[in-house]
C-alpha cells in the first residue's frame, strides 16, 4: 500500500498525535518521490505512522501492458475514473461544467468521443448517502452485495470485511505491471480496501488536483486512477443543492476546473499520442435543498460520462448506474469482466440514435396557448377544450394571456380536454407534455394540475402532475422530519404500483415551467424551469408505465373531473405530444416563455 495524508487534514480529523513530526505535503512529496525514482527505481519507501493509519509512499516501475480487449491494443491503456460527490446531473445541461461537457460532447481531444447520460442512477438497494455509492463506484457492486447501506457501515468496518476489492485492486492483482492510485478527500474512503499495492492520496480537493496533475507529468505516472472530489457535497449541504445556491454553483464550477486541470495534464503528457485513455465521470448522489439520503429522484438522478477513443458518441440509452464505472474501467485493460459478479455493466459501446431535427409542432396533439382567453386547440388531434366551473382569462400569462382556475363555492374551475379519452398509448409509446403554472400560495390538499387518472389512488393507471400542499420529507439518518409544499409527477405502473418523480419547489407568484417526456427507452424525464433560468431534470426507468385509463385528460382536475381537492392557480401554454421530446426541445420551449 502507498499513501499520503496531508498534516492539515490529519490534524482536522484528529489522526495526528501531539509531538509527531508532520510528513511533507504537495510538491515536497512529489520532489522527494521523483528523487527516489531516479536513484532507485522500484525500490525504497517513505514510511510515517500515526494512530491507526500507516502511510507509505512507494514508486513502482511500470512495464508495457499487453493488448487490452476494450481498446484496440495499438496504444497503452490508461484510465481515470472521477466521482464528484453531490453532483446533480442538470448542472451539466445548465452550463456549470464546461470541461466535463466537452468530454461528453467528444470535444476533449481529437479522436476521443463521449457516451453520456444525464439520467443515470445511484444504487437503489441502499440509501442515497455517500458511502453506499462510493463503494459501488469502486467495486461495481450495489449495497445488496457490499452490505454498505449507509455511511456508518463504511466508517465502522469498510469493505475488506466483505472481501470485495475495488476495481483498482482487481487490476493490480491481475496485472502486476500496472500502477494504480486512489485519490480522495473524505476520510471514510480510507476504508475502501487500501491494500495490494494501490497507492492512495488523502488531501483537500484543490491540493489533490495539483498533485494529480503533477504526477501525470511523469512518464511512470499511475496507469489507473480513481479520484473522488468532495467539494460539491459541502456546497450543497451548507447552502443548497436544489434550488441551486450561488455557493453550490461555485463549487461545482470549481470542481469542473479541477477536472479540467487534470485533463489538460493528461493531454500534455509527452507520451499521450501513444496512450489510450478512458475517462469515466459520475456522482454518488444528487440532492434536494440542503440534504440527500432520502428515496427521491432528486437524489437518485446523477450523470455518467464515458469518454475514450473506442467509445460511441451519443446518449447512453435507458438508466445506467454509477457502479457501471468499475467494469467499464477494467474492460479497458482487457480484464474479462464477465467472470466477475458485477452488478454494473460495461458502458460506452451503445448509444441511442439521435432523432433528426423536427418542428416542435410534429406530434403535438393538443396545444392551448390561451391567447386572448381562447381555449381553441391548435394541436393536430380532434380534441376540444371545454372550461368547467370557475375559470377566467388573465392578461399576464407566461406568453401573452393565460387561464386562471379557482375553487368557487359553487363549482371549482378546470379544463376538460374532450376527445383525449380516445388517445391510446401502446406499451413503450413515446409521450410528453409541457405547461406553465403560477400559484400564489400552498394548495389545499394534493390537487392535480394535469392528468388522466383517478387520483384517489396513486397506483391507479394514468399520469398526474400534482401540486401538493405538503409532502412528507424524511431524512432518517439526520432524524429530520417535516412537510414541504412541492410539485411532483405521479404515474401508475404495471401490477398496481405507483411511481413519484420530484419533488420540485414552487415559486409563488411566478410562472414556473414543467414538462415530462417518455422516450422509446422507457425513461421518463421530469423537468422544472425556474425564473433564474435553470432547467432542472430528474429521471427514472418507467418502462412499465400504465398510460391508458379510458378517462380524459383535465387541466386543474384528475381524470374523473371530481377530485375533492381542486387546483387553484394559473395555467398557460399547455402542450401534449404523442412523441418524446429531446432535451434541446424542452430547453427551447422553456426559453420561449422567459
Amino acid at each position: 500500500m502507498t499513501a499520503f495524508i496531508s498534516p492539515c487534514v490529519a490534524h482536522e480529523l484528529g489522526l495526528m498525535p501531539v509531538g509527531v513530526k508532520p510528513i511533507q505535503t504537495g510538491e515536497m512529496k512529489m520532489h522527494n518521490l521523483q528523487k527516489k525514482r531516479n536513484s532507485r527505481r522500484g525500490g525504497g519507501h517513505l514510511t510515517f505512522s500515526f494512530g491507526m493509519v500507516a502511510l507509505v509512499a512507494t514508486a513502482i516501475c511500470v512495464s508495457t501492458a499487453p493488448s487490452p480487449l476494450f481498446a484496440d491494443g495499438a496504444k497503452r491503456p490508461k484510465a481515470l475514473v472521477v466521482m464528484l460527490d453531490g453532483w446533480r446531473a442538470d448542472t451539466v445541461s445548465n452550463g456549470l461544467t464546461p470541461n466535463i461537457k466537452a468530454l461528453a460532447d467528444g470535444k476533449w481531444q481529437p479522436g476521443y468521443k463521449g457516451a453520456w447520460s444525464l439520467s443515470a442512477s445511484t444504487v437503489r438497494d441502499g440509501t442515497t448517502e455517500s458511502a453506499p455509492n462510493h463503494v459501488a463506484i469502486a467495486t461495481g457492486m450495489t449495497a445488496g452485495k457490499t452490505k454498505i447501506m449507509w455511511n456508518p457501515d463504511l466508517i465502522s468496518r469498510g469493505t475488506s470485511a466483505n472481501h470485495l476489492p475495488t476495481w483498482l485492486v482487481r487490476l493490480t492483482k491481475a496485472r502486476k505491471d500496472l500502477k494504480a492510485l486512489h485519490i480522495f478527500r473524505w476520510y471514510a474512503d480510507l476504508r475502501l480496501s487500501p491494500d495490494y499495492g494501490v497507492q492512495f492520496i488523502f488531501d483537500r480537493d484543490d491540493a489533490n488536483a495539483k498533485t494529480l496533475a503533477k504526477m501525470l507529468s511523469f512518464p511512470d505516472a499511475p496507469d489507473a486512477i480513481m479520484w473522488y472530489i468532495d467539494s460539491p457535497d459541502h456546497g450543497g449541504h451548507n447552502h443548497g443543492f436544489y434550488p441551486y445556491s450561488a455557493e453550490y454553483k461555485e463549487v461545482v464550477r470549481e470542481s469542473d476546473g479541477y477536472v479540467g486541470e487534470v485533463l489538460a495534464a493528461i493531454a500534455a503528457r509527452p507520451t499521450f499520442a501513444e496512450e489510450d485513455w478512458l475517462v469515466v465521470v459520475t456522482a454518488d448522489h444528487g440532492g434536494w435543498e440542503r440534504y440527500h439520503g432520502q428515496s427521491s429522484t432528486q437524489c437518485y438522478t446523477i450523470p455518467l460520462i464515458v469518454a475514450g477513443l473506442h467509445v460511441a458518441q451519443g446518449m447512453i440509452p435507458g438508466v445506467p448506474h454509477n457502479y457501471d464505472a468499475a467494469p467499464t474501467a477494467l474492460a479497458h485493460f482487457g480484464i474479462d469482466v464477465a467472470k466477475i459478479d458485477f452488478d454494473g455493466k460495461v458502458r460506452g459501446g451503445e448509444v441511442a440514435q439521435e432523432p433528426a431535427p423536427r418542428p416542435i409542432e410534429d406530434g403535438r396533439a393538443v396545444y392551448l396557448p390561451f391567447t386572448d382567453g381562447s381555449t381553441a386547440n391548435r394541436g393536430s388531434a380532434d380534441v376540444v377544450a371545454e372550461i368547467r366551473g370557475a375559470a377566467t382569462p388573465v392578461a399576464d400569462g407566461a406568453i401573452g394571456g393565460g387561464l386562471r382556475v379557482s375553487a368557487s363555492t359553487n363549482s371549482a374551475g378546470s379544463v376538460f380536454l374532450k376527445g383525449t379519452e380516445r388517445l391510446k398509448f401502446e406499451r413503450g409509446a413515446e409521450f410528453g407534455f409541457a405547461v406553465w403554472v403560477r400559484t400564489s400560495s400552498p394548495q389545499v390538499g394534493d390537487p392535480v394540475v394535469f392528468g388522466n387518472k383517478d387520483w384517489n389512488a396513486g397506483s391507479n393507471p394514468g399520469i398526474a402532475l400534482i401540486a401538493w400542499r405538503s409532502v412528507p420529507v424524511k431524512y432518517d439518518f439526520l432524524r429530520i422530519r417535516g412537510d414541504k409544499p412541492g410539485v411532483m409527477f405521479n404515474c401508475g405502473r404495471a401490477g398496481r404500483k405507483r411511481e413519484d418523480l420530484g419533488q420540485y419547489n414552487p415559486e409563488y407568484g411566478k410562472w414556473t415551467f414543467y414538462a415530462m417526456t417518455r422516450g422509446a427507452d422507457g425513461v421518463v424525464r421530469f423537468y422544472q424551469g425556474r425564473q433564474d433560468g435553470h432547467l432542472h431534470c430528474v429521471a427514472d426507468d418507467l418502462s412499465d408505465i400504465a398510460l391508458n385509463t379510458g378517462l380524459p385528460f383535465f387541466l386543474g382536475q384528475d381524470g374523473t373531473g371530481k377530485y375533492r381537492h381542486p387546483f387553484v392557480g394559473d395555467i398557460d401554454e399547455f402542450s401534449l405530444w404523442t412523441r418524446a421530446l429531446t432535451h434541446e426541445e424542452v430547453r427551447r420551449i422553456f426559453e420561449s416563455g422567459r
